[in-house]
């Protein structure tokens, strides 16, 4: 019998005889932490304090600097991306991906992911029965605002950044956000959007990405799940986004995950999204 399975059955015949099992106490569990990490706080023009989470690699930085990838939702994402990431460059030789940096912004509470992720759109409000209802909405450009002139320059101070390698990646409303700052012509040059919000402002994203001029040096990855249901915009509905992108000299792809939710999409999506930012991978259109 291994060491393991050993402690287990020690564990249970003691539970059985009713001995007492002692568990660790909040004060002397020892919480597990991301090694080469830290935390910023940021206060926004609106008085508003973020924590951005950032991980990077062992080591010096290449000459020109670490590609980024900005993850929204930075709370939920941080470690599974953070983790991922690594993984995948430990094995570049199969996996194509570099060693990276990640920044990862907290959300914070719903009204403020809310407000934070969409833009302004005169006149529109989310329709009734959706958990986003009578929320204040159209704070996505000043959030932006926020990331350029805030974030980007405490990070670029403390670690050597590619500036032409940076790319943004988010989920519902973050993957909205992100496609939103590639229409609006942001920083990054490469976008994930995963279960946008195509829905929101009456298909937004979809005028955006008409009105568009021609642009070089994009690359975008949509996805979405193929058990997503409505309102989250279904995986036709990206194929016909990317596609108009396409038209003005994106690199843009549409990607469908077999048997994901919405609530499933962005781990689903997680791989492919750091492949994208760090790596060369060769992407299937969504049909």
């Amino acid at each position: 019998m291994s060491g393991r399975r050993l402690a287990a059955a020690l564990a249970m015949t003691s539970m059985a005889a009713g001995a007492t099992v002692s568990f660790p106490t909040n004060a002397s569990a020892a919480p597990w932490q991301i090694e080469r990490s830290d935390v910023l706080t940021l206060r926004s023009a609106d008085g508003h304090d973020y924590r951005v989470m950032v991980a990077w690699p062992e080591g010096p930085p290449p000459p020109q600097g670490w590609p980024v990838l900005w993850l929204l939702d930075g709370e939920d994402n941080f470690a599974i991306a953070t983790m991922t990431a690594r993984r995948l460059a430990g094995a570049r030789a199969r996996s194509g991906v570099e060693e990276s940096v990640i920044v990862a912004i907290e959300s914070g509470s719903l009204p403020r992911r809310i407000l934070d992720y969409t833009p302004s759109v005169p006149g529109y409000a989310i329709p009734a029965g959706s958990p986003a209802s009578g929320r204040p909405l159209g704070g996505g450009d000043a959030f932006l605002t926020f990331l350029r002139d805030e974030v980007r320059p405490q990070v670029t101070r403390r670690w050597k950044i590619d500036t032409g390698r940076e790319t943004l990646m988010g989920h519902s409303f973050g993957g909205l956000l992100a496609l939103h700052a590639l229409a609006g012509g942001g920083f990054w040059s490469r976008y994930v959007a995963v279960s946008p919000s195509l829905w929101y402002g009456n298909g937004l994203v979809a005028r955006e990405a008409a009105a568009m001029s021609a642009t070089s040096g994009k690359r975008v990855l949509m996805a979405g799940g193929d058990r997503e249901g409505a309102p989250a915009g279904g995986s036709g509905s990206l194929g016909h986004v990317a596609a108009t992108l396409s038209t003005h000299g994106i690199d843009a792809h549409a990607v469908v995950l077999a048997g994901q939710t919405h609530g499933s999409t962005m781990m689903a999506a997680m791989a492919d999204g750091i492949a994208l930012a760090f790596g060369q991978p060769e992407r299937k259109d969504a049909k």
